[in-house]
């Protein structure tokens, strides 16, 4: 060691390194060879020191037996594990071993553990070189040689560990030059590790002070980066200290490189040999009640509380006091598109189980702006926090709940410091060590909650910025038993990657009717005549679904209400239906209440702070960003002091202390995790929303003075994911200006013509994969909100009709918010013969597959949605018992259909929030969107899955007004229909002159009225009539088969099936059926129980005098599948037009196989169809061996299609064709 170095203060010591060495020399015990016992025999070496090394203990043991025992030594010697001491029959010591680095051991060893076993031992333990060890017990030290008990060794002795410095007593020095000692020891590379961990951020400056290149740090990157930055620094670590040479004081320099980097905590541990020692206490002398106490504090003294008014922090009220339980609703994923299914309560998302029955321990949360989703992470860590009625939430069942605003932290944030920095006092005893192995050792009993992914700035989840970072923990990496909520606005999951997949996804609705009313009452408290008005007001206004849903929009007008509804001036709240008007209004008030408390700023102007503050609103959440956060300083030399006192004071921005980020702070100032943090003022505006109002409002500013400027930031839009994420600033800059709105709806258009024109005609035939048909609609749905913002009455036509090729309008899964701005742009168009079709959906379209709409009205029974919730996650036996619990509990009618047929489609159409609105009654604007109709020419109207309850009568009031002459296509599909609406349209459609399609299927309770139906309908020149499913009567089936002449040559296409007819009602429709010379396509009714085989076999005569029939429909109904067959089987042979067939057979009847004779006999009449090339068959039981031959039937005749829904007729072992054509279902 050189002279500098020896003379380096220990800091453990406060002396020389020399001063130590000698004391630790004249500590040894000195030798007297004159208590040496001369042996008889001539013994080597290492026996003779063995020996006198005993005779000094005062051993009385005579020499033959110390050779006795050396041998068994040595014998056992092979046997002992280096790590593990091997149990034997020998006595078990415990002994406690005082080490160098201040720290103890206790140890459970065997009483004949070798000395030296033991040594290797400890040398593991501390991360030290075992030849550098020496083991002393009252001043003396223990022979390597000799086992514990030789020594002299007792149970609970204390023994104390020292580094060796010069050779042993009596010759007893290690001669191997592998281990021999060395002045400066290496760090092992469990310490390196242990160290890489601790020095990320300042990895590359400590390469500089090693001296490492550049070029190795880059090359090290690059080859292990894809492990994590501790990896990187771990490997540069190891190559230092292996290129340095054998008297390199290690420690030594790689402390003068922590200390020159500023980290001297790091550089006392490598000196002292501490590294692998972690702070303060373990985890299991954490004071979790201490911690949960200080938790609690600050979740109900801090955060716990709300605002009443969103711009003043300052009056806040309880959150008990004011908060309103949201609907949740669960998003479970399935083969085709996801299953929303509501959640009984909002606590639900702790204990909802996966399809596989397992707890997901990783939940989203997502909303949009103002939906409640932030103030919902504020309840649930209240109600972890309150005292009272301990066992309410099940959140209860985690010991530590940290809630975290994402918003406040940054990509290298750190889990464990940023709780300390938010969450715990500054002089909390608590370390960041202390959390951290609490989490390691103790995850799955804590639960962390991430606000505001949407508000979190990043580069990306592929690699975190440092180990342990909060990204780490969003991307799965770490803590995977550990509970985590994430909440985050729709638009920016997509940035999670592949990990979305391994979080249960739960989205916020926002409130029902019943909560919009008890929020209202909560907030106005003892004011139950403003609270009844404004209530009132939202029904009146069909506002209670869609728009006052988001919790945010219901304060704002309660706060409206509360300052300007006692006027009574019904038409300035009539300005606030939409969302730009409302927020307006709100800053106008924000303005008045400003200006109240003023008496010198009377020239205050907030159109110009407004539009200061919007080009840093603008700037900061214009794709890709999303700032929400801003320093003082920041805003300061943004807008000016005076301008953010002003805003703060108004109510537009929040103030905040705070404190800065470590990366802000000079490394060489840190001295502790605590105190590496600087104070600082923070600004934010009051709501995302706001700040986006003010973005919009400078955006529609920039359109109007700098275009250039405008047109520039609208080419950032290149791809509808762009524009979505942008949504809200559009929204608010149309309502801001009409040129701002005609600018932008142009960029949109040319964005959809761009990204869809060759995807809409699979679009509007319902075709389109249901992500891709999303997007289109969302863009749409983007320009006509732009539309209804800008209030333009027409003016934007011209953009506008660019999205609508051909005229056709389509909406797939129709809301509120669609609804509303269709029906403004159709009351307001100029050109009434420019849309042709209109079609609205209330249900995403997949195939054919229906639900019965009384299934659908029956959505609120219990029993039901218990069966849809367990359809997503049982099967087999459970999912039937489920079944039939639901069906014993339904009407007759339920248990004709197939219920488990609906839980399939619910799951495949996403159709579950539509069965909710429709449980809340939703027909918020139907009846103004059937009303806007009278302004177009359209020639086809579809409504489909959307009731229409009330607004029936707006479109029958139409059709009687003339408005609606032009239509050719009227369907109203799944709509609710009752009886007195049929009668209505009966007594009305002699009004359509034109009209060839009529569509009134699957509307149950009209059945009723077909009757009157099929009388009125000899007046107009009728193609196709649809009244599929709407289960009439027989005796209502008789008068409509007696019209079947009346309804004129030209229908070609009718569906009567899931009516019923009787022997009479057979017999008449095999009578008038012939009549109809141009059919192409018949659906059968279903025969009844009072219904004959022979009645049945005079339909299908009849059949084959239709020369123009192709496609024919039947059902057994209530005959068995053998009686069908049987008089089927020649008829088939007279069909020779027909090219598509379809027979079914009713549930009850379709058990029994068909015989095989008969099924021989049905095979060969398919044969002789010249024309036939698809076939369906439902419930007809055919043997194995005529289902072959009808294969074979269908190779020879080059079948389309051929599809058998009897799997259950086949046995297990059964081999189906690999034709294409063919379909086992």
């Amino acid at each position: 060691m050189n002279n500098s170095n020896n003379q380096r203060l220990l800091p453990c010591l406060s002396i020389t390194y020399d001063q130590w060495k000698e004391q630790q020399k004249a500590s040894l015990p000195v030798y007297d060879p004159r208590r040496t016992l001369h042996p008889v025999k001539k013994v080597n070496r290492r026996s003779r020191n063995a020996m006198q090394y005993k005779q000094i203990i005062g051993s009385t043991e005579d020499v033959k037996d110390q050779k006795v025992r050396k041998k068994k030594v040595a014998q056992n010697r092979n046997v002992v594990d280096n790590r593990t001491i091997k149990r034997s029959s020998h006595e078990c010591y415990q002994i406690f071993l005082q080490t160098p680095l201040n720290t103890s051991l206790c140890l459970q060893l065997d009483s004949q553990t070798l000395v030296k076993t033991l040594r290797k031992r400890i040398a593991r333990e501390l991360g030290l070189d075992a030849s550098k060890l020496k083991l002393m017990m009252r001043s003396t030290q223990l022979c390597d040689v000799l086992s514990l008990e030789d020594n002299g060794v007792k149970n609970e002795t204390n023994i104390e560990v020292k580094i060796h410095l010069a050779d042993g007593l009596c010759g007893g020095a290690d001669n191997n030059p592998e281990t021999n000692i060395t002045k400066h020891p290496k760090l092992s590379e469990r310490e390196l590790l242990a160290l890489a961990a601790e020095v990320p951020d300042i990895y590359r400056k400590l390469a500089v002070y090693l001296d490492v290149s550049k070029s190795t740090v880059d090359q090290i990157w690059e080859d292990h980066h894809h492990s994590g930055v501790q990896q990187v620094v771990f490997v540069m670590l190891v190559k230092w200290q292996q290129s340095q040479s054998k008297s390199s004081d290690f420690r030594s320099l790689l402390a003068d490189a922590l200390g020159k980097c500023g980290r001297v905590d790091m550089a006392e541990k490598v000196l002292e040999g501490t590294v692998l020692k972690p702070d303060g206490t373990r985890h299991n002398d954490l004071d979790v009640a201490q911690c949960q106490e200080e938790l609690r504090w600050t979740y109900l003294n801090r955060i716990c509380h709300l605002p009443k008014y969103p711009w003043d922090e300052t009056d806040c009220i309880s959150i008990n006091d004011i908060y309103t339980d949201l609907s949740l609703i669960l998003e479970q994923p399935t083969p085709c598109q996801p299953l929303k299914i509501p959640l009984k309560d909002q606590d639900e998302v702790f204990t909802h189980e996966t399809v596989c029955g397992n707890s997901s321990t990783r939940i989203i949360i997502q909303g949009e702006a103002g939906t409640g989703k932030s103030t919902l992470m504020v309840k649930y860590v209240y109600d972890w926090a309150r005292e009272d009625d301990l066992a309410s939430s099940p959140i209860r069942k985690f010991k530590l709940v940290f809630l975290l605003r994402l918003r406040d932290l940054e990509e290298s944030s750190k889990l464990e410091e940023a709780i300390m920095k938010h969450l715990l006092p500054h002089d909390t005893k608590i370390t960041a060590s202390q959390l951290r192995s609490f989490f390691e050792d103790h995850s799955e009993d804590c639960c962390v909650i991430l606000d505001g992914y949407d508000e979190f700035r990043h580069s990306g989840l592929a690699s975190a910025a440092s180990d342990r970072s909060i990204i780490q923990m969003i991307n799965n990496d770490i803590l995977r038993k550990c509970f985590l909520i994430l909440s985050s606005r729709p638009a920016k999951l997509s940035d999670l990657g592949k990990c979305l997949k391994e979080y249960k996804q739960f989205e916020v609705s926002g409130f029902s009717k019943n909560k919009i009313k008890n929020y209202i009452n909560k907030f106005f408290g003892q004011k139950k005549g403003l609270a009844s008005s404004l209530i009132d007001y939202i029904e009146s206004n069909n506002l209670d679904v869609g728009f006052a849903a988001a919790p945010l929009i219901t304060q704002l007008l309660c706060l409206y209400w509360l300052n300007d509804a006692e006027s009574g001036d019904s038409k300035t709240v009539e300005a606030t239906l939409s969302v730009s008007k409302l927020h307006l209004t709100l800053f106008d008030f924000l303005e008045q209440h400003y200006l109240a408390k003023q008496t010198t700023d009377s020239d205050f102007d907030t159109e110009e702070l407004i539009r200061d503050l919007g080009r840093v609103a603008l700037k900061s959440l214009w794709p890709p960003n999303s700032q929400l956060v801003f320093s003082w300083k920041e805003m300061v030399t943004e807008i000016g002091d005076d301008n953010v006192t002003k805003a703060c004071a108004v109510g537009l921005l929040h103030k905040q202390e705070g404190t800065q980020s470590k990366a802000h702070h000079k490394a060489t100032k840190r001295k502790s995790s605590l105190s590496s943090w600087k104070k600082i003022s923070t600004v934010e505006f009051f709501h995302t929303s706001a700040q986006e109002k003010c973005g919009g409002e400078y955006l529609a500013h920039l359109s109007q003075h700098k275009e250039e400027e405008f047109n520039i930031l609208m080419q950032d839009l290149k791809a509808p994911s762009d524009a979505l994420n942008a949504k809200m600033i559009l929204l608010f800059a149309c309502g801001a200006s009409e040129k701002a709105a005609t600018l932008i709806l142009r960029h949109l258009a040319n964005l959809f013509t761009r990204e869809f024109q060759p995807d809409l005609e699979q679009f509007f035939k319902g075709e389109l994969h249901f992500e891709r048909s999303k997007s289109i609609q969302d863009i749409v749905d983007l320009c006509l909100m732009c539309n209804f913002e800008c209030e333009a009455k027409g003016n934007l036509n011209n953009e506008l009709l660019t999205l609508f090729p051909e005229g056709m309008i389509m909406f797939s899964g129709i809301t509120p918010q669609r609804a509303s701005a269709l029906s403004y742009f159709l009351s307001n168009i100029h050109c009434p013969d420019a849309i042709k079709s209109v079609t609205v959906i209330g249900v995403p379209r997949r195939g054919t597959f229906f639900v019965p709409t009384e299934t659908m009205e029956s959505t609120s029974d219990k029993t039901f949605h218990e069966y849809l919730e367990a359809y997503s996650k049982l099967s087999g036996e459970e999912l039937n018992q489920k079944l039939q619990q639901f069906a014993s509990n339904c009407s007759e009618v339920h248990r004709a259909a197939d219920i488990h047929g609906v839980a399939c489609a619910l799951a495949s159409m996403q159709m579950w929030q539509v069965f909710h609105d429709w449980q809340k009654g939703v027909h918020f604007s139907i009846k103004t969107l059937i009303k806007s109709l009278e302004n177009i020419q359209t020639e086809r109207l579809m409504v489909r899955s959307v009731p229409l309850h009330e607004s029936s009568a707006v479109l029958w009031k139409l059709i009687e007004d003339r408005k609606l002459q032009e239509l050719t296509h009227l369907n109203l599909r799944q709509t609710g229909l009752v009886v007195e609406d049929v009668s209505k349209l009966a007594e009305c459609v002699h009004l359509l002159p034109k009209l060839k399609h009529l569509d009134i299927c699957q509307n149950e309770k009209a059945g009723g009225a077909l009757d009157k139906l099929s009388k009125s309908l000899s007046s107009i020149n009728l193609e196709v009539l649809d009244v599929y499913c709407m289960r009439a009567t027989p005796t209502t089936m008789k008068t409509v088969h007696s019209n079947l002449p009346k309804f004129g040559s030209q229908m070609k296409e009718l569906y009567l099936h899931v009516n019923y007819m009787d022997e009479e009602g057979a017999n008449i429709l095999a009578e008038n059926l012939s009549k109809l010379k141009h059919l192409t396509l018949i659906n059968l009714p279903r025969p009844d129980h009072h219904s004959s085989a022979a009645a049945m076999q005079r339909v299908l005569e009849s059949i084959a005098l239709l020369p123009h029939l192709q496609i024919v429909s039947l059902c057994a109904g209530n005959l068995d599948v053998q009686s069908c067959l049987k008089i089927l089987a020649p008829e088939l042979k007279k069909w020779h037009n027909i090219k598509e067939m379809r027979i079914a057979a009713v549930k009850e009847c379709a058990k029994k196989m068909v015989d095989e004779p008969q099924s021989q006999e049905f095979v060969k009449a398919i044969a002789t169809m010249p024309n036939l090339h698809t076939l369906k068959l439902k419930g007809i039981g055919l043997t194995v061996k005529s289902f072959d031959e009808l294969v074979k039937v269908g190779r020879e005749k080059k079948f389309q299609k051929l599809v058998w829904y009897c799997r259950s007729f086949l046995p297990d072992d059964y081999k189906i064709p690999d034709d294409d054509f063919v379909a086992i279902l």
